[in-house]
């Protein structure tokens, strides 16, 4: 696991949190990510790739999100470092593709690996908060 900052680890576990809570869902203003592709990037931060619409700062326009810290394709939802998405449809990509947004390249990640990624940096996140 890489160096992080207090303030990282403080968010990360804010947004592990609200997904453990549930009940902090609020979807009615949350942007709709379409196209979307979850990326490993160098040095190991986990990303969603896609098209985004009603972003509050981005408006539409092609983006990589904050960290991934937890993604439901079934329920349509992920939650980000910095906010909740409604998932639209993910784009066709392949484990292993490498794919560019602006400056940033990453390599499309496996669900099987996702979720194992996910995991394991939610239990480093959050021994590194105690």
């Amino acid at each position: 696991m890489g160096r992080y900052t207090t303030e990282m680890i403080a968010s990360y576990n804010r947004a592990l949190d609200a997904v453990e809570r549930g009940s902090d869902v609020d979807l009615e203003g949350a942007p709709t990510l379409s196209d979307y592709v979850p990326v490993e990037t160098p040095p190991g931060r986990i990303l969603l790739f896609g098209d985004v619409e009603k972003h509050p700062v981005l408006g539409t326009a092609l983006i990589s999100t904050s960290d991934l810290v937890w993604l439901d394709v079934h329920a349509g939802i992920a939650r980000t470092v910095s906010r909740w998405y409604k998932l639209g449809s993910p784009a066709t990509a392949h484990a292993g593709d490498l794919v560019f947004v602006d400056r940033l390249c990453g390599c499309v990640i496996g669900q099987a690996a996702l979720r194992e990624t996910l995991a394991e940096k939610a239990r480093e996140f959050r021994r590194l908060m105690m």
